[in-house]
């Protein structure tokens, strides 16, 4: 026969002394310990701290380099002009043919020379200067070609006002400016010439003289 449980409608001070009564458990902050990668310590996380960065020692200064410039963010650095290189066919003029053909030097080789004295310090000017109307010797053999470079800026400014559509060549824009030039470093070179073959000539009788085209 089963025992009948008795049920409790009211609070039995009997009953409740003996039920043993455990006190609440408090949480207890659990203390993480960080490995300190420099090697100077062990930086703990307890309870009421703040987590901070071990302070790092500070980096020694590096020794400067002789010759050597640390650039500055911000700073300008220089940076050369774009060029542009331009085909160029020159020659000498009509009234300067027979005193080529004097001068006892190949004259194709006389008007290369007056090329590379005319180009040597010679600039661009960003003004278009309309090619001169003179007359040209009519040997093709004495034609010289080459290419000279420009500054691709000035070049397009003249491009700009003279051929906004990029349909002339380029040698047109500036022949203008250089043409000129080789033809009075042409008469320059001839001047020299005459000078050295008089001195020649003026020279006692067995002196020993040597005639060289001095490029400048």
């Amino acid at each position: 026969m089963r025992k009948k449980i008795p049920t409790i409608t009211r609070p039995d001070p009997g009953y409740a002394a003996g039920l043993k009564v455990s006190a609440p458990v408090k949480p207890q902050r659990q203390e993480v310990t960080r490995p300190d990668p420099e090697g100077v310590g062990i930086t703990r996380a307890g309870e009421g701290s703040e987590l901070m960065e071990p302070e790092r020692p500070p980096a020694p200064h590096a020794e400067a380099v002789p010759g050597v410039v640390d650039p500055s963010p911000g700073a300008a650095h220089p940076q050369s002009a774009r060029t542009r290189k331009v085909d160029v066919r020159v020659t000498a003029l009509e009234r300067q043919a027979a005193d080529l053909n004097a001068c006892g030097i190949n004259p194709a080789h006389v008007v290369r020379a007056a090329l590379r004295r005319a180009t040597k310090h010679w600039q661009l000017k960003p003004k278009f200067v309309p090619p001169r109307g003179d007359r040209t010797a009519k040997p093709s053999s004495w034609r010289t070609r080459t290419t000279v470079a420009v500054d691709a800026e000035t070049l397009t400014m003249i491009m700009a006002t003279e051929d906004p559509l990029d349909v002339c060549s380029k040698w047109s824009l500036i022949r203008g400016q250089l043409e000129p030039l080789v033809w009075q470093e042409i008469d320059r070179i001839l001047a020299e010439l005459a000078d050295a073959a008089a001195q020649s000539e003026d020279s006692p009788p067995g002196s020993v003289t040597t005639e060289t085209l001095v490029e400048d």
